[in-house]
């Protein structure tokens, strides 16, 4: 049985010593993502990478329900995110973060807000405009094609003229 997540931890502390956690954060806790069908599962791992970094890597999975932006019924689709963050104070520390982690910036008291920090992710993952599989879906691709797009007749060129005036010369 898996448990429930703590919402924020202090990341130095946890990556001293090397805490792993998986776990579940409830449906009803994820206020900023809508419609979700499944508790929130996610494993947490903590650790210092050989740049002595502080190291906080996320796995999360979720399903949730959509509404498709071709024939606006709803549908259930599967979000999995995977990604390494790495705890800072400000933006200068952000800035000298090396490419392959994000930075995650912690409160007054140490800590970071893991749930909000999920949140996040799965937010970011969403598709801007989601869609059913073309086969799933009541709208085919073709009810989408209005009309027939006007073949366009041949123009002249515009510099032809310069050109014939460069040839007389």
């Amino acid at each position: 049985m898996q448990n429930r997540l703590p919402l924020t931890l202090d990341p130095i502390k946890t990556a001293q010593r090397k805490l792993d956690y998986v776990g579940y954060y409830p449906a009803q806790s994820a206020t900023r993502v809508e419609r979700l069908k499944s508790d929130i599962e996610c494993s947490l791992s903590f650790y210092f990478d050989e740049q002595k970094l502080c190291v906080i890597s996320v796995d999360a999975e979720v399903t949730l329900e959509q509404i498709c932006q071709r024939c606006f019924k709803p549908f259930i689709t599967h979000i999995k995110v995977k990604n390494k963050f790495s705890p800072v104070k400000n933006d200068a520390q952000a800035e000298a973060l090396p490419d392959y982690y994000e930075p995650v910036f912690i409160n007054e008291l140490g800590e970071v807000d893991i749930l909000a920090l999920v949140e996040d992710e799965i937010i970011l993952s969403l598709p801007i405009a989601p869609v059913h599989d073309s086969k799933h879906c009541e709208v085919s691709e073709a009810d989408l094609v209005f009309g027939e797009i006007p073949v366009e007749n041949e123009k002249p060129n515009p510099f032809a003229i310069l050109a014939s005036l460069k040839n007389k010369e």
